[in-house]
């Protein structure tokens, strides 16, 4: 008994040597649903293969005042978007509350908490390899961007990128072009999520990436209901509509109201500095009054009617099965980069991808055959896992 009890520990010991040891950054502390699942998501994956993963516990400056409760302003305009959103202090401390408890719940972080790239150098010889993605970690005009993403501070060690965004922003070209192109240059493995990720990348060094899908797609609503604890019973009672994005325009508004008026159903939105910055109960738009990605999804799973702008409501909207639109005007994703019809054509949901004044004259209750959508997934899913795979194996 003794001896067999030893093998079996001598085992576990040799497994346990085995897990590689492999550091991620990402947007994880965004105060944005999308980000933070397809973090989750993407440590979760490689966890499932035998990985110790850690997020690298990293927000610039710029990311923690524009996720911060009240944003501090610069100019004149952003303090009266401050006097605004001060109006409806409770709620936005609420809802940053919600996104931290998320966050403690579910991420495996570094002990250390980051805010410049200097700081994370000491970080290079305590991993077998360091992964960066998905998100739009290499759009290098939005707010928060940081050459951190690239893994500049990653000497010595494998360096990939999982699906990588640049949003709107090809950042191999101008001025910083040769900067960016050089940082890439030594990453052992690159996959991108959307097509002109993959055209830039190639024009700027002859090398078709890979495209892959993000990674909240790697899993079912089955899987993700093992991974985030989310309510059995729905949070708003009766049917709704729920309309999901990180912006609301006045056009956008208008179209939910007579909506809701024509459906005798009432409209929900998540984004509380939003809500309240656009003033949205002008419009009988509901502000939920509870947050977090757990939350969201709960809102998707029980949605009536599904309408997004955002490449993560389609996300969700798939997941889940829903009956959802994706408006297409000046203010959605699409509008400025091809994220969410990347991934729309990949699946065939094209005839989902609406304007406003499309959506006033169709059934919006006409429902997606999901079979050809789920067979078009689970290839994606192949190419997406097998990369991921390769990821590991090369480590």
């Amino acid at each position: 008994m003794k001896k067999m009890k030893k093998m079996k520990e001598m085992k576990k010991m040799k497994k346990m040597k085995k897990m590689k040891k492999i550091a991620m950054i990402t947007f994880h502390a965004s105060h944005n649903n999308g980000s933070m699942l397809q973090a989750l998501a993407l440590q979760t994956a490689l966890q499932q293969r035998n990985c110790d993963i850690e997020i690298i516990d990293f927000s610039n400056e710029g990311q923690r005042n524009l996720y911060s409760v009240l944003p501090y302003p610069h100019n004149w305009k952003q303090c009266i978007k401050w006097l605004i959103w001060r109006s409806n202090y409770k709620e936005l401390k609420r809802q940053h509350e919600a996104y931290e408890t998320f966050s403690s719940k579910y991420f495996n972080l570094t002990e250390k908490s980051y805010t410049n790239n200097t700081q994370l150098e000491e970080l290079d010889n305590k991993y077998d390899a360091f992964i960066t993605g998905s998100d739009q970690v290499w759009n290098t005009r939005c707010m928060d961007a940081d050459d951190a993403y690239f893994l500049t501070f990653v000497k010595d060690k494998p360096k990939f990128a999982y699906a990588v965004s640049l949003g709107a922003n090809n950042a191999f070209e101008g001025e910083q072009g040769l900067k960016y192109i050089n940082y890439i240059r030594d990453f052992k493995g690159i996959s991108v999520r959307e097509k002109n990720a993959q055209k830039w990348i190639e024009q700027a060094t002859g090398k078709k990436e890979l495209i892959t899908l993000d990674p909240t797609m790697l899993f079912d609503q089955e899987d993700w209901e093992r991974i985030v604890e989310v309510k059995a019973e729905p949070i708003i009672p009766g049917k709704y509509i729920f309309y999901y994005c990180f912006g609301i325009n006045e056009d956008i508004q208008i179209f939910l109201h007579k909506l809701s008026d024509r459906l005798q159903i009432p409209v929900y939105f998540i984004e509380a500095k939003e809500w309240t910055l656009k003033m949205c109960w002008r419009h009988r738009i509901h502000l939920v009054k509870q947050y977090g990605p757990d939350v969201y999804m709960n809102l998707v799973k029980y949605a009536n009617l599904f309408i997004t702008s955002s490449f993560h409501g389609t996300a969700f909207g798939t997941i889940y099965r829903k009956n959802f639109w994706y408006i297409k005007s000046k203010d959605s994703e699409s509008s400025q980069d091809d994220r969410a019809t990347t991934f729309l054509s990949q699946l065939g949901l094209m005839p989902r991808y609406r304007t406003i004044k499309e959506l006033e004259t169709i059934n919006l209750y006409d429902k997606i055959d999901y079979k050809p959508v789920v067979e078009n997934l689970n290839e994606l899913r192949v190419v997406s896992n097998q990369y991921l795979s390769n990821i590991v194996d090369a480590i």
